[in-house]
């Protein structure tokens, strides 16, 4: 990992965008400093960069036989978003089977997790996420992302140690947490993941 990505580093700048002890559903939450920088973070990307336009246009040419979805939501979570199917998903099916990249908007890293959903009879939703080591299946996928995304932005990928690392005194913007449930996945990505 980047020595200047370190978990304390990364502690630290979540910080800057995350007032302390304050729940998201207090007013002083969105008025102070912290709020207010992530704000303007994320009014910054409302708007797609070029480079992350770019990336997926490179994934539509390297996954061709995939369903892509860009999840990413401008105005509440501080990451861009995608999911890449698994070879051989049609609408409809009832199992989806993906690869999911985070790209964080306040420093250079990725994260990517395995995701499954599936629908049975009677009605049913069977579903699980998985980080690092992926299912077997997964792997050749998860690789391919990997390389793509590093090629493409230069971010480090953070490793499970450094992503369920506790912000005990952080609450994420977007999230229904209560103080003490944010890990650093939450504040430098989102708490929203399927």
């Amino acid at each position: 990992m980047n020595p200047e990505l370190t978990a304390d580093a990364l502690v630290q700048l979540v910080h800057r965008y995350y007032p302390a002890g304050l729940r998201n559903d207090e007013p002083r939450y969105k008025e102070s400093e912290e709020g207010q920088r992530l704000e303007a973070l994320l009014e910054s990307h409302v708007n797609p960069s070029p480079t992350w336009k770019g990336f997926m246009q490179q994934l539509r040419h390297e996954f061709p036989d995939c369903f892509l979805w860009d999840t990413t939501i401008p105005h509440h979570d501080p990451c861009y978003s995608v999911r890449v199917s698994l070879p051989g998903f049609k609408t409809g099916d009832p199992r989806y089977d993906c690869v999911v990249c985070l790209l964080s908007k306040l420093a250079p890293v990725y994260a990517l997790y395995a995701s499954r959903m599936e629908r049975s009879t009677p009605p049913e939703l069977k579903s699980w996420l998985r980080f690092p080591p992926f299912p077997p299946e997964f792997q050749s996928h998860e690789a391919r992302l990997a390389g793509l995304t590093e090629s493409t932005f230069g971010f480090t990928r953070l490793p499970n140690d450094v992503l369920f690392i506790p912000v005990p005194d952080l609450v994420p913007r977007s999230a229904n947490y209560g103080p003490g449930e944010a890990q650093l996945i939450d504040c430098l990505f989102t708490c929203h993941r399927w």
